[in-house]
Parts: structure tokens; C-alpha cells; sequence
């Protein structure tokens, strides 16, 4: 799901044990202590990394991409760029 914020909504059906997301790209500017400064819809409670929501895992990944105006600035700060590699493994 491209949208993290939904993991709310999955995170309901026990079939579903892992949902992998966007869309955010971490904020691209984060500022110490505060965090982003702006996230778009759908990406405000889990801007980036592992999270779990119920019995399910979230990841959001941070992009190697900008959004440029009118979504935010089309510039990183305090954001690196991430490929994340994920490896799945049977229980």
C-alpha cells in the first residue's frame, strides 16, 4: 500500500502480516527534535522506518525521490535517501 496511514485500516484483517510503503520520502526535511516539517495525506503517523501496527509489521521506506511544490520542497535535509533491501523469511 503506498499510503502508510492505511496500515490502520489493513492492520484489522489478521491475513494481512506485512504491508510495505512509500509516499512519504521521511518528510525530506527533518529537523532535529521536531521531525518533518511537511508529510503529505496518508503519511502522517508513520513518516518512515518499522513500525507494528496490531499483529502486523509496516515498513516505509524513505525513497531515493523529492516532491517538489506545491507537495513540499524539492530539496533533502536531515533525510538521507534509502534503498531498503528486505529479505522475507518462511516461520
Amino acid at each position: 500500500m503506498h499510503e502508510p496511514d492505511l496500515a490502520d485500516n489493513y492492520a484489522k484483517d489478521s491475513r494481512i502480516t506485512l504491508q510495505l510503503s512509500g509516499h512519504t520520502h521521511g518528510g525530506q526535511v527533518r529537523l532535529p527534535f521536531i521531525g518533518a516539517l511537511v508529510l503529505p495525506y496518508s503519511g502522517k503517523k508513520y513518516d518512515h522506518g518499522l513500525y507494528q501496527v496490531n499483529q502486523m509489521w509496516l515498513y516505509t521506506t524513505r525513497g531515493i525521490g523529492v516532491i517538489g511544490p506545491p507537495f513540499g520542497p524539492p530539496v533533502r535535509f536531515n533525510c538521507p535517501l534509502e534503498i531498503t533491501e528486505i529479505t522475507l523469511l518462511k516461520a
